[in-house]
């Protein structure tokens, strides 16, 4: 029986993490109420770790109502809004749970996406974000991340978060040691392919309609990166978003979702290789599609 605390534990440590079946959440940290902001995703990223997530997507801004240096303790964000109210939860504790997982599990890798939302107001031709994230996050924590700008294998990156990192660099400085470089990709992509990774991100859900279609791109995607992971021994991440929304329709809102993927069954399609399938409420029916992802490991 597969330990999802510790599932990497049993897998050959040579092998590419591109090459494995990965459970990701879509707004890791949205776990709280706080409208008018939607909640994404039921349990803490501390449980979500625990019951075998490994790709974590977190976006984060200025703390709001505050200035200069104060304002970049940044705060977990989705979209404009903070996940938590009317306490924020901050980035820095979203990171710390990843640190005490890893710390307790030395045999795991979490792949962290860092993405900048919330205010417009950062000046990016100055690398103004990426020197927040630099500077006040990675840093001072170097020894806990894994910065390279490659796909590594399970060995390199044990104990250690791989940087997603979704967001430019200008400064020169950063080249090769400030992580995984996947700054943009197509908005409201059904498939972008790019030299390391590819992603479907297909996100505009008009109506209830549309999370069918939104279901046949996760399934062909999946296809897609089993596909190639059968066939190259090029490291490639495959980022695969089951989520979407729309704000003003609530039978499109993230559980909702989540509840269409479950009920047309899109673990039907999982085998070798999915790639990193990104999910929203990853616990609902006792974390079924995160144990059956993990499983394909095996």
């Amino acid at each position: 029986m597969v330990n999802y605390k510790r599932w990497m534990n049993e897998v050959d440590e040579n092998t590419s993490i591109g090459k494995l079946s990965i459970p990701g959440t879509h707004n890791s940290a949205a776990c709280h109420v706080a409208l008018p902001s939607v909640q994404c995703q039921g349990e803490s990223i501390t449980e979500q770790l625990e019951h075998g997530v490994r790709f974590l997507d977190i976006r984060c801004g200025k703390l709001f109502l505050k200035e200069g240096d104060e304002a970049k303790d940044l705060q977990v964000i989705h979209g404009k809004f903070p996940v938590k109210i009317p306490f924020p939860k901050k980035l820095k504790d979203a990171l710390e749970e990843v640190y005490d997982f890893l710390d307790e599990n030395k045999s795991e890798t979490v792949i962290v996406s860092l993405k900048q939302e919330g205010t417009d107001d950062w000046n990016n031709d100055q690398d103004e974000f990426a020197n927040c994230i630099w500077d006040n996050y990675v840093n001072p924590n170097k020894d806990k991340w894994y910065l390279d700008d490659n796909v590594p294998n399970l060995r390199d990156a044990k104990g250690k978060a791989i940087l997603f990192r979704r967001f430019g660099v200008k400064s020169d400085k950063y080249k090769g040691h400030f992580g995984f470089a996947a700054a943009s990709w197509k908005y409201n992509t059904t498939h972008d392919d790019h030299d390391k990774f590819a992603v479907q991100d297909f996100c505009e859900l008009d109506n209830v309609e549309a999370i069918d279609k939104k279901a046949e791109y996760v399934k062909n995607f999946i296809n897609d990166a089993k596909s190639y992971n059968s066939s190259n021994n090029d490291p490639k991440l495959f980022i695969n978003f089951s989520s979407g929304a729309n704000f003003f329709n609530t039978d499109c809102w993230p559980e909702k979702v989540a509840d269409k993927m479950a009920s047309v069954q899109i673990d039907r399609d999982f085998g070798k290789g999915n790639g990193i399938v990104v999910l929203d409420y990853v616990e609902k029916d006792n974390w079924k599609l995160v144990k059956k992802l993990v499983d394909q490991n095996f």
